[in-house]
């Protein structure tokens, strides 16, 4: 991967972030897609042992 690339990759990591952290459906559905959490709102077994705040607004 080039350095331009990089760059690239890091901006749209940054965009799709900031698009996540402003929508919580949005970081929700993401989360859920991704087989992080459950439909429920639990999170799964792989990540059970992570400590993530529940309740942020």
């Amino acid at each position: 991967m080039s350095d331009k690339e990089r760059k690239e990759f890091i901006e749209a990591l940054k965009a799709h972030t900031q698009k996540l952290s402003k929508d919580k459906k949005a970081s929700r559905k993401f989360l859920v897609d991704t087989g992080i959490i459950t439909d429920k709102g639990n999170l799964r077994k792989p990540y059970k042992h992570l400590c993530i705040p529940q309740d942020q607004d």
